[in-house]
């Protein structure tokens, strides 16, 4: 598949870094048409994520409402009509950052659009949800950006991209999310453009090694 524009449907939630992504793709003046958060009265989340109360202004929801973006909800009534409603905007990319929902094969095999992952640690370490928290308590000292390929098993798929931190002593949250947002946001302008010269490169993840 060869991209030939950069429409882009960010899937996000108003907890962690994905209000600060959306904000870093709109500062870079790339078009994105459409926000899929999860549906407020929900009870099929797969890996639920604290939902943090903003000014509005700042959420998820209250920035794409300032900017005339299309807010769908997940999961919709049925996966079909998600799907149909994706093929209506015709998205080249879907980007995924702090989504709490497994996405469908529908979505992540489909050739009509990418589907990347954006996840706050130097993969393969640190699959799952929460990664922040769980390196932060385990007093990791460094951790990471990793932009990867979306796939039916969590965290899994091929590596596009990675971007390393130290994590600094003072571990304040909002200042971990602007920085995951940040770097996951040019690793993703880096990929969009490796597409471009048909030059992105996809590193399968190699499985740690248990240890003994």
């Amino acid at each position: 598949m060869q991209s030939v524009n950069e429409r882009v449907v960010l899937f996000g939630s108003e907890g962690g870094f994905s209000p600060a992504v959306l904000s870093r793709l709109l500062d870079r003046r790339l078009q994105v048409i459409a926000v899929v958060m999860p549906a407020v009265s929900s009870q099929n989340s797969v890996f639920p994520v604290a939902i943090e109360q903003t000014w509005p202004r700042e959420s998820l929801a209250g920035l794409a409402a300032l900017h005339g973006l299309e807010v769908l909800r997940y999961p919709p009534r049925t996966e079909t009509d998600l799907v149909e409603k994706l093929e209506e905007l015709k998205p080249a990319y879907l980007l995924v950052a702090c989504f709490p929902f497994k996405l469908p094969a529908s979505l992540w095999k489909s050739s009509r659009w990418y589907c990347w992952n954006l996840h706050p640690s130097l993969l393969p370490k640190y699959r799952g949800p929460n990664p922040l928290f769980w390196q932060i308590q385990n007093h990791e000292t460094e951790t990471g950006i990793t932009l990867h390929q979306v796939t039916g098993d969590l965290d899994a798929g091929d590596i596009l991209g990675k971007r390393p931190k130290t994590l600094p002593v003072q571990k304040d949250a909002e200042i971990l999310n602007e920085w995951v947002a940040k770097s996951g946001v040019e690793l993703f302008v880096e990929a969009l453009e490796k597409c471009r010269q048909g030059q992105l490169v996809r590193i399968p993840q190699v499985e740690p090694k248990n240890r003994s």
